[in-house]
């Protein structure tokens, strides 16, 4: 088999003219270098393929990609993404928020890890009997972190907030795309998405096509198709 080309007749039936303009000069605006310096506030010194990491993320935001940060657990997933918002604070691109969705577990890790590397980030964890009191400061803050179980509970909430950066931490959590928690990350507003998970891909290849659906809808074609 060989891989398909934009030129290829095959690829150009599968779409009309003006998505098919569309995509064509989508492709001529792709930038292939995007390697900015690591910012200077932050707190801690990447290792090279953590610079590579960071560069793989601002290179996805300058050309409006969805991705997956794959590297495996302890190898600084966290701290690359932290890199990442704080160059997009600095640049001053951060609208809104950015909304972080971790297991309870790692809830305070993120806290801590924010604090010790970019303490210029102002982080809210929404989690806790009394989360609803600091509701109302939302938007005050740089960062906000909450939990896969909280979604469902506080789904209204969440939907009425516009998000710079969705990021799904553990994001197999979403392997299953008819799961509810999967529909509701879904309707979350936010100009861009971001996976982070050591395994995209625990028992088929359905669980990969699921968090791209996330990521970017429509790229992996439909489920059935996939």
């Amino acid at each position: 088999m060989h891989a398909m080309q934009l030129s290829d007749p095959a690829v150009k039936e599968i779409f009309d003219s003006k998505a098919w303009d569309k995509i064509c000069k989508r492709a001529e605006e792709v930038k292939l270098r995007v390697r900015p310096a690591v910012p200077s506030n932050l707190k801690a010194e990447l290792r090279p393929y953590q610079v590579e990491g960071f560069h793989f993320l601002s290179y996805l935001a300058t050309n409006n990609f969805g991705g997956i940060l794959a590297d495996d657990m302890g190898l600084g997933k966290t701290v690359q993404t932290l890199a990442h918002l704080s160059i997009e604070k600095n640049r001053r691109r951060m609208q809104h928020p950015s909304l972080i969705i971790a297991p309870t577990s790692l809830m305070y890790n993120w806290k801590k890890e924010a604090a010790n590397f970019t303490p210029h980030l102002k982080v809210l964890i929404h989690h806790g009997n009394n989360r609803h009191e600091f509701s109302d400061t939302i938007e005050q803050h740089d960062i906000i972190l909450t939990t896969y179980t909280l979604l469902m509970r506080d789904k209204k909430l969440l939907l009425q907030h516009e998000f710079y950066y969705l990021i799904l931490d553990e994001a197999q959590y979403i392997k299953n795309h008819k799961a509810k928690t999967t529909q509701i990350a879904h309707q979350i507003k936010a100009k861009h998405r971001l996976c982070l998970t050591g395994t995209p891909m625990e028992n088929h290849l359905g669980e990969l096509w699921s968090l791209f659906h996330f990521i970017m809808p429509g790229f992996l074609g439909d489920s059935q198709h996939f």
